[in-house]
Order: C-alpha cells, then structure tokens, then sequence
C-alpha cells in the first residue's frame, strides 16, 4: 500500500489528536497552524509543520498541500477561515477534504463548495454518550453517517448458547454483526461463521440504523 500523507490544517485539540494518532501509523502528516508552540511540540510527529495562516493559498501549494491524499481543515470557530481553506485546497486539487464545524449552517456551507466530509466532534460525540446512557446493555456506541451506527454490547442473556444462524438477527432485527472480543484481551475477532456461537465473556460489535439502536433492549429481550 502507498505511503498516504495527510494534511491537517489547525492545531487545536482535535488537530492535535489527528496528527499524534496517525503518527502511530505509516503515513507522512503535513500540519500549518499560525502558533509556533503548537508546531514544535509536534516535531517529532510531523513530517513537516509550517508556523502560518491556512487561508493562505500560496502558503499552502509552497507546504505540500497540494500534494496530499487527504486535508482535514480541523478549525471549526471561524467559518470564514475554513470556507477558505476548503476553497483553497479543493483549487489545489486534493482528492479529498475534511472539515471540522461548529454548526448545522455551517456544514451545509462547507458541502455546498466542496469539502467531502463534515464533522462536528462536540456534537456527535454527545449524541454518542446519550444513546450509550439510555441504553444501559450497551458499551459503546458510534454514530457514522445519517442513520447508520456501530454499537458494542454483551450478548443478552437469550443468546448466549446460541449460532448466529440460530437467531438471525439481520433478517429479524437489522443487526449486522461485524466481530467479537474477548472482554480481557480486547483483541477483536472478524473471522467467524453462520456457526459462530455467542458466549458470556465476548463483547459483541454490530452495525444498525438508529431505530433498532433506540429500541435495542426491547428487541433482544424478544429474542
């Protein structure tokens, strides 16, 4: 697989967190943020960081921007600098933009010219815990994309025993399961057959829309 390299444009704590994340993996990471601190605690994780302003068109093709796989413009308080920075980086030709957002305006602002993705971290990440604490069964859950979201629970009470060709639980439920883990070594599992049969100790991983996610306990205790 070809070596990615990904901008990001705005250090903050989101930028932050992207960059120290992908450094973990074989990927070259191209960061401009207008504070110099912000840059050099990050030396040793980029590949290159560049002290300026990111609606700086010039100042972006002179960084490399234009030579990236994928630019997260990860600045969400000012809709005027991100409006730019998408514009600028869609201009210099990068194959796919990310934006971070603070508002439902916003969004539609940023998809309208041309950013790929849209994302409000507050806001997602909120809706993730609300769910996570209505649904007290539920470990985990991640909200993707409209009506789609991957929740993570331990198998009810009902299921344990039983094969996934037993229960059929997308054809009666609309829950796809993706894999499994074992609870201590938290390794998860995507290798399994129709035969699979679910036990106490695996946390189970399912992909749903959000209507069986709201209704998940009533379901699996028709099971």
């Amino acid at each position: 697989m070809q070596t990615q390299t990904i901008g990001i444009l705005g250090l903050g704590v989101f930028g932050t967190t992207i960059a120290k994340t992908l450094h973990h993996y074989d990927c070259n990471i191209i960061a401009i943020d207008n504070h110099a601190d912000r840059i050099n605690q990050l030396e040793t994780v980029l590949t290159k960081g560049i002290v300026g302003d990111i609606t700086d068109k010039d100042l972006l093709r002179a960084a490399g921007i234009d030579r990236c796989d994928t630019v997260v413009v990860a600045t969400g308080r000012n809709l005027e600098s991100s409006v730019l920075a998408v514009l600028h980086c869609k201009a210099l030709g990068v194959p796919k933009i990310v934006a971070k957002v603070k508002s439902k305006t916003s969004k539609e602002v940023l998809l309208k010219i041309g950013a790929d993705r849209v994302i409000s971290p507050e806001r997602e990440t909120g809706v993730s815990l609300a769910k996570h604490l209505l649904h007290r069964d539920t470990t985990d859950l991640i909200e993707l994309d409209g009506d789609v979201t991957i929740i993570e629970f331990h198998a009810p009470q009902k299921w344990i025993g039983k094969s996934l060709a037993e229960l059929q639980l997308r054809r009666h439920y609309n829950l796809n399961i993706i894999g499994y883990r074992d609870a201590q070594t938290n390794k998860l599992n995507v290798q399994f057959s129709p035969d699979y049969t679910f036990n106490e100790q695996e946390l189970i991983m399912a992909v749903t829309d959000n209507h069986t996610v709201d209704h998940f306990e009533e379901y699996t205790n028709k099971l």
